[in-house]
């Protein structure tokens, strides 16, 4: 148990910096042949990372896209101190719903597709959840969060915890250039938290609550991309 606290908490202190590739995938596959020939497409994709730029965004909760508060959205990547990465346009649910997938397509497929249907460039994605449960010595995972990946996991159990992840996606070959994950403690919502009354109320403080904490992590994912573009390695 001490030995897996450690490593969850190597994993969250890492979590709090931004993850950014820009990695050649031929570079990768010169090192040595791979016989699955689905790892193979997956390791083949080229970083293509080009300001200005179509950026959309596409905010998920509880599993399913989402349009952004306006609180929200005045904070996110759309001010002004973003501007020289281009424009930022929001990933319409509602294009999504009309464009054509597999049946077996995940959301990130989906998103993708009506990412092309609006002529974007680049997709940043960011997930918000929440999960309770009971305190205690055994850590709980957090389901809430799938899509992006799951990013992090608590190092301690608490009455409530938010969890949040970003990344930031080539649109038209699904190349993912950045990631990046918060977590935030929500006991003090949690008094209530088992109420079918208040839940709506809680899960919404508790987007709230993570995407705070998320936010200024995207942005430092943000300025590195910027900085990056054009680059390699």
């Amino acid at each position: 148990m001490i030995r897996s606290l450690a490593l969850l908490a190597i994993l969250v202190s890492a979590a709090c910096q931004p993850t950014i590739q820009t990695t050649s995938g031929a570079d990768y596959l010169s090192r040595g042949p791979i016989a699955d020939p689905a790892i193979r497409a997956a390791a083949a994709v080229e970083p293509d990372l080009r300001f200005p730029a179509r950026i959309g965004i596409a905010r998920i909760v509880n599993g399913a896209l989402t349009q952004a508060p306006p609180r929200e959205a005045c904070a996110s990547p759309t001010s002004p101190r973003h501007a020289g990465m281009g424009e930022w346009v929001p990933l319409s649910p509602l294009v999504a719903g009309m464009v054509e997938t597999r049946r077996d397509s995940s959301l990130i497929q989906t998103m993708r597709t009506a990412a092309a249907r609006q002529h974007l460039d680049y997709l940043l994605v960011y997930e918000l959840g929440a999960r309770s449960g009971p305190t205690g010595d055994t850590p709980f995972a957090l389901a809430d969060v799938t899509i992006v990946g799951g990013l992090l996991l608590p190092t301690r159990t608490t009455q409530a915890t938010g969890i949040g992840a970003a990344a930031f996606v080539d649109v038209r070959n699904g190349y993912p250039y950045g990631t990046v994950g918060a977590t935030s403690d929500l006991s003090g919502l949690a008094r209530t938290w088992g109420s079918d009354a208040a839940n709506a109320r809680l899960r919404a403080r508790a987007a709230d609550a993570v995407a705070n904490d998320l936010l200024p992590q995207v942005d430092d994912m943000l300025r590195a991309l910027h900085g990056r573009a054009g680059r390699s390695g």
